[in-house]
């Protein structure tokens, strides 16, 4: 029994400092592993009763004001301090009511994404409807971002039928949507259009959401998390794949864990061959390689 946990041991240690000459050339300079953070800055978005309004509880919205204006500038500063570039998903309502949020994005080098107007799903909407919330949150945020936007993600992920073609004929690099696949992909309809998969594993909502209107939603410590996604980190990195976080700043900003994420943060870059990176950059290099990304 000693032998064999020895064995398994060194066989961790020699993939954990494996030389970059030994790795897959998936990922660009050797990486082993693709890591993409990414945030939806939804703010008082989420807690509304009327979208059309702009009205909820003031208790309720609290918590999405909480994250422009208390957790978004932890967020950039823990990035800065890892040297990272993160993709900032925006609805075009929060842009135009937190302006100084996006400008700080944009001043720190994060791309920022497109995530509809008032996190009103695409499934709501008609094809019409979806095009002009589109075409408004490309006029919104490119005026903060200073460049075309080159990612889309519907809120909540529900895109309708219409929604990635409407992405790819308004030029989008890529959708940030489905939950079909465990590496990157291009679209074969629309063609070109790349599909950077999410899964709710990775996402800070499942565990951190407190479902007011029940109470019957367990809040999980952020210990907890980072276990969970410690194991998928690890799984990714076996496998010379790839790790999509999706937070909220008004989730994943709170004192306890934003201190989690520093320290996951870390704990990753001590594996060899990480590629931390944001969302244009992945896709950017899937289209890149197409090959090494077909379906």
């Amino acid at each position: 029994m000693r032998l064999v946990l020895l064995s398994l041991l060194s066989l961790g240690l020699a993939v954990l400092l494996a030389p970059p000459d030994a790795l897959a050339d998936r990922w660009p300079d050797g990486a082993r592993v693709a890591v993409a953070l990414t945030f939806d800055l939804d703010a008082d978005t989420l807690w509304w009763t009327d979208s059309d309004t702009a009205s909820g509880d003031p208790g309720s919205v609290s918590q999405g004001v909480y994250g422009p204006d208390v957790a978004l500038p932890k967020i950039l500063d823990l990035l800065e301090r890892h040297g990272v570039k993160a993709t900032f998903f925006v609805p075009a309502w929060v842009a135009e009511n937190y302006p100084a949020a996006l400008r700080s994005i944009a001043a720190a080098g994060h791309e920022i994404g497109a995530h509809g107007d008032r996190h009103v799903s695409a499934v709501q909407l008609t094809a019409e409807e979806e095009r002009r919330v589109l075409q408004k949150s490309m006029q919104v945020l490119q005026g903060f971002a200073g460049k075309p936007l080159a990612g889309y993600r519907a809120p909540s992920w529900a895109i309708s039928q219409a929604s990635l073609e409407l992405a790819a004929e308004h030029k989008f690099v890529y959708s940030s949507n489905l939950m079909d696949a465990d590496l990157p992909y291009l679209h074969d309809s629309p063609q070109g259009l790349v599909e950077l998969p999410v899964s709710w594993v990775l996402d800070d909502a499942p565990y951190f959401w407190f479902d007011e209107s029940s109470w019957d939603k367990k809040i999980h410590s952020a210990a907890d998390v980072m276990a969970i996604w410690k194991e998928e980190f690890s799984a990714a990195h076996a496998s010379e794949g790839y790790l999509m976080l999706t937070m909220h700043p008004q989730i994943i900003g709170r004192p306890a864990r934003i201190r989690m994420l520093d320290a996951f943060l870390s704990w990753m870059k001590n594996y060899h061959g990480v590629w931390l990176t944001n969302g244009v950059s992945i896709a950017e290099h899937v289209r890149q390689n197409p090959v090494e990304f077909a379906r």
